[in-house]
């Protein structure tokens, strides 16, 4: 039965040293500069990194004054980026199939590099689609691209060489039968001969973002007449470029 590709001691001790080579600076280059474009971000927002790893992303938001949080599989790459993010990042041991938080926990919830390597991908989609309360964005490397193909070859030492990697239609499918017609804005980012991002479908790296819808936790009320009347108050997390669609009843 496959199972869910969890670093431990070696592929964490792998993953340090590759992030230190001329790969893996431009990697962090890219894959930053992408989620930049894609989440379109606010300061004091509240941002869950699902699959956190070393807290790249997390310091990079962090740094731009968001409120992040990381959730992170294994026990050992956990601490070492709690020990690396120090007290202002929360960062926690967990599974990414069963979210230690409440619904809408967070303004957004983002996955870079997580789903390639779960194998009950629409069940953890969903799990950060029900803490979200504006978007999630799910970033990954693009199995059609020069870069994710090469990466798959034998022998290579990338980290991530035993995950899948999603072309953009895949990510994009995933999230209309996850969370329907919602929303989406989407983006490539290649590396090569210089660090950029646009709508490039082929890119190295691809992502998506989608509006989500918040939940509610409601009960019973008694409501008049006049109250009914009052104009309905509208969800307060909507703004940027990635809007949630008016439910019709």
């Amino acid at each position: 039965m496959a199972m869910d590709l969890v670093f431990q001691n070696k592929e964490t001790a792998a993953y340090e040293r590759w992030l230190e080579t001329p790969a893996g600076r431009l990697y962090r280059r890219t894959s930053t500069a992408l989620l930049e474009r894609v989440l379109d971000f606010r300061p004091g927002w509240r941002v869950l990194d699902v699959g956190c790893g070393l807290g790249i992303h997390l310091a990079h938001l962090s740094a731009q004054g968001v409120l992040a949080s990381g959730l992170e599989a294994g026990p050992v790459m956990a601490h070492l980026a709690s020990q690396r993010l120090g007290s202002k990042v929360d960062v926690t041991v967990g599974d990414a199939h069963d979210l230690p938080y409440e619904d809408n926990s967070f303004d957004a919830v983002i996955m870079v590099n997580t789903l390639e390597l779960l194998e009950r991908r629409a069940l953890a989609l969903a799990e950060a689609v029900r803490v979200a309360a504006s978007r999630i964005c799910l970033l990954s490397a693009n199995a059609l691209s020069p870069w994710g193909l090469h990466r798959l070859l034998p022998g290579m030492e990338h980290p991530l060489h035993r995950g899948r990697p999603l072309p953009l239609w895949t990510l994009r499918r995933l999230v209309r039968e996850v969370l329907g017609p919602v929303p989406q804005t989407w983006a490539g980012a290649v590396g090569w001969p210089r660090v950029g991002v646009g709508k490039w479908p082929f890119g190295g790296l691809v992502a998506v973002c989608a509006a989500v819808t918040p939940r509610f936790m409601t009960r019973p009320l008694l409501v008049d007449n006049h109250a009914a009347r009052r104009r309905p108050v509208r969800p307060a997390h909507i703004h940027g470029r990635v809007v949630p669609l008016q439910r019709i009843k």
